[in-house]
C-alpha cells in the first residue's frame, strides 16, 4: 500500500504544481486592450499596430529587406527563435527590452496639423503621439525607456537639454533641440508610455487615459471600418474620423494648389462642403507575396455613392494596343476605364453639386477641372465627348513635369479644332511618319494624333509615343513589363489602375534602416542594381456600396514611407545617378 500511497501524494503534489503554474501563466499573460481607448475623441488621425513585432517579421520577408541583408552582410536571426518571443511575451520573463518589444501594443495619434509658410513653400507641421502599452509595470520600464528616449533625442538634436515636469501628478520629461523649435516629451504612466512632439500633444492623450476626456473607442465608425478591413488581423491599421476628414482635406487641397490654408476663405468654405460628401477614411496593411498590400476605404455620403454608381466607370480589361506607343521610361501610369467619359465627368460633377451649395459646386468644379490642366485641357466636356473608351495618363517621372495622356479617338475633327484653337496657341503642325503632331511655338505642350489615338503632353515625349507606333514595337520591355504587373495583372477588373515605380520610396527607406542600424556602407550602385529589379507598386481602385475602395500591393507598402518619418533630416548614403549630379 506505501508504493501507493507514493504515487498518489506525487500524482496529486504534480497536479498542484501544475495548477498553480497554469493560474500563473493565465494571470501573468497580457490581455490586449483596444488601444483606441487612449487616443483622444477629435483624432485628426489614428494609427494602431496590436503586433509591432509580427511588423518587423513581415518586412522581414519582403524581398528588399533580404536583398538588403545580402548587401550588408548582416543577417537577423531573432526571427527564428519566435518561441521564445511568444515565451517572453506571455511570461514577462526575460530581458526587459525584449519584454516591452514582445509585449507592445502601439497607436499613433496626430492631434494638430498645422500649417505656415517659408518663402514660397507652404508647410504642414502636425502635432502628435505614439502611445505604447508595455503591459508591464512602470517600475521595471521607466529606466530603460528614458535611456532610449535620451539617445534619440541625442541622435536627433545633438546637444539637447533635459527638462523635467510634473502635470496632474504625472512626470513629464523633455529633450528640447537646441534651437528651441523641435522637442521630445514623454510621460510613463504605469504601463503606458507616451511620445511626443509637443507637450499639449502629450497632455492630451494623458487626459484621455486618465477619463478627463472621451477617447476614440467611443467612435462606432472605428469599428465598423475595422470589420470592412480586417484590422483586427492586419499589421497596422489606420483611421480619420469623418468630422475630420474635411479637415484634412482644407489642408490637403490649398496644398496641392500652392496656396496657404491658414485663415483663409477657400479653407472654411472647403471645410464646410466636405462632410457633405465624405465619411471617414480607413487603411489596414497586411503581408502580400514578398511585399505589403494596403488597404483603404475612402467613404462617401451614401447619396453619392447611389447618384455615381449608374454611371461610373467600366471593369473591361485594358486595352492592350495602349502599349505599343508607350515610352520605357514611365515612372507611373495610370488606366481609367471608362464606359462613357463625359458622361462619367457630368454626372460626377452633377452628384457633387447636388449636395452643396451654389458656392461650394463651383469650388469642387473647379478642382474637378484642375485634374486635367496639367494635360493642357481647360475645357474638359468637350474633350471628353470626342474620345471615347478608356484612358491613360502616365508620369516619366518622379515630379510629374513629364505628364502625358493617351485617350481614344471618337470624334477627330473636334478634337483637332480644340488642338488647334483652345489647347495650344501659335501653333504649328509637324510629321511623324503618319502621325500628326500639333505644337505649340513655345515647344512646351503638344497633341497628337497617332493611329486611333490622341496623345497630350511635352512635345519630345507626344514624339516618341509617335516613334513607337511607326515601328509598331513596344518600348516596353518584356521584363519591364513583367517588374509592372507582379502584383496586379492588366486583366484587372478594377475600374482604375494604376501603376507606380517605387524606387524612391524604397530608396528612402533603404537609407533609413542603414542610418538607424548603423550597418556598413553600402555603394549606391549596389543598391541601385536591387532597386532596379523590384517590382513596381500597382493600386486598383473601385466604387464600392460605401465609397472608394482602393489596394495597393507593393515592395514595402506605407512603411516605405512612416520609417524614414522617423530618421532626422541628413544626408541620405543612398543617392540615384540623377541626384549625383
Amino acid at each position: 500500500m506505501r508504493p501507493m500511497r507514493r504515487i498518489r501524494r506525487i500524482v496529486v503534489g504534480a497536479l498542484f504544481v501544475f495548477s498553480v503554474v497554469a493560474c500563473w501563466l493565465w494571470w501573468v499573460k497580457p490581455k490586449q486592450v483596444d488601444m483606441a481607448q487612449y487616443a483622444p475623441a477629435d483624432s485628426l488621425v489614428y494609427l494602431e499596430s496590436n503586433r509591432p513585432l509580427e511588423v518587423g517579421e513581415s518586412i522581414a520577408r519582403t524581398d528588399v529587406w533580404k536583398d538588403l541583408e545580402t548587401l550588408t552582410g548582416h543577417q537577423d536571426h531573432s526571427r527564428r527563435h519566435r518561441w521564445l518571443q511568444q515565451l517572453v511575451a506571455w511570461t514577462g520573463i526575460g530581458p526587459i527590452q525584449s519584454v516591452i518589444l514582445a509585449r507592445a501594443q502601439l497607436a499613433i495619434v496626430v492631434t494638430q496639423l498645422g500649417t505656415s509658410e517659408e518663402a514660397d513653400t507652404l508647410r504642414v507641421k502636425p502635432e502628435g503621439a505614439a502611445i505604447i502599452e508595455t503591459h508591464t509595470a512602470e517600475s521595471r520600464i521607466r529606466s530603460p525607456v528614458e535611456q532610449v528616449l535620451k539617445r534619440l533625442a541625442e541622435m536627433t538634436y545633438k546637444k539637447p537639454t533635459l527638462r523635467r515636469t510634473t502635470v496632474d501628478g504625472v512626470d513629464f520629461i523633455e529633450w528640447i533641440a537646441p534651437e528651441g523649435g523641435r522637442q521630445i516629451v514623454a510621460a510613463i504612466f504605469g504601463s503606458l508610455i507616451i511620445v511626443g512632439n509637443s507637450e499639449p500633444a502629450v497632455q492630451k492623450c494623458l487626459a484621455v487615459t486618465l477619463h478627463r476626456q472621451p477617447s476614440l473607442k467611443q467612435d462606432s465608425e472605428l469599428e465598423r471600418m475595422r470589420v470592412q478591413l480586417g484590422g483586427d488581423q492586419s499589421l497596422t491599421f489606420g483611421y480619420i474620423p469623418a468630422g475630420n476628414s474635411a479637415r484634412l482635406l482644407s489642408v490637403g487641397v490649398p496644398l496641392m494648389l500652392g496656396r496657404a490654408a491658414r485663415d483663409s476663405q477657400f479653407e472654411h468654405l472647403i471645410t464646410a462642403s466636405a462632410p457633405k460628401l465624405f465619411g471617414s477614411i480607413g487603411w489596414s496593411s497586411h503581408p502580400y507575396m514578398m511585399g505589403v498590400e494596403d488597404r483603404y476605404l475612402i467613404s462617401l455620403q451614401s447619396t453619392i455613392v447611389a447618384q455615381l454608381k449608374p454611371y461610373f466607370f467600366g471593369s473591361s480589361k485594358i486595352n492592350p494596343q495602349f502599349q505599343a506607343i508607350l515610352p520605357a521610361d514611365i515612372h507611373s501610369v495610370t488606366y481609367y476605364k471608362f464606359g462613357n467619359p463625359v458622361a462619367t465627368w457630368q454626372n460626377l460633377k452633377t452628384s457633387i453639386s447636388s449636395q452643396v451649395d451654389a458656392v461650394s459646386a463651383i469650388v469642387f468644379a473647379s478642382l474637378l477641372k484642375s485634374a486635367l490642366l496639367p494635360y493642357g485641357i481647360e475645357e474638359p466636356e468637350k474633350f471628353l465627348a470626342a474620345v471615347s473608351g478608356d484612358i491613360l495618363t502616365m508620369r516619366l517621372d518622379e515630379n510629374g513635369e513629364h505628364a502625358v495622356l493617351i485617350a481614344s479617338v471618337r470624334d477627330r475633327p473636334s478634337l483637332r479644332e480644340l488642338a488647334t484653337s483652345k489647347l495650344l496657341k501659335n501653333v504649328r503642325s509637324v510629321r511623324v511618319g503618319k502621325a500628326e503632331i500639333i505644337e505649340d511655338s513655345d515647344g512646351e505642350f503638344a497633341v497628337g494624333f497617332i493611329n486611333e489615338y490622341v496623345v497630350l503632353g511635352p512635345p519630345l515625349d507626344v514624339r516618341r509615343c509617335a516613334e513607337n507606333a511607326i515601328a509598331n514595337v513596344t518600348m516596353l520591355s518584356d521584363e519591364k513589363l513583367r517588374r509592372m504587373t507582379l502584383f496586379v495583372p492588366l486583366s484587372t477588373s478594377a475600374n482604375i489602375v494604376t501603376y507606380t515605380n517605387d524606387a524612391d520610396r524604397v530608396r528612402s527607406f533603404v537609407s533609413a534602416v542603414i542610418a538607424i542600424g548603423g550597418a556598413r556602407p553600402v555603394s549606391s550602385a549596389a543598391i541601385e542594381q536591387m532597386i532596379e529589379a523590384l517590382p513596381y507598386s500597382a493600386t486598383e481602385t473601385t466604387l464600392g456600396e460605401r465609397g472608394f475602395e482602393r489596394t495597393t500591393r507593393s515592395p514595402l507598402g506605407q512603411f516605405s514611407t512612416l520609417l524614414p518619418l522617423l530618421v532626422p533630416e541628413e544626408p541620405s548614403p543612398v543617392t540615384n545617378s540623377s541626384q549625383a549630379k
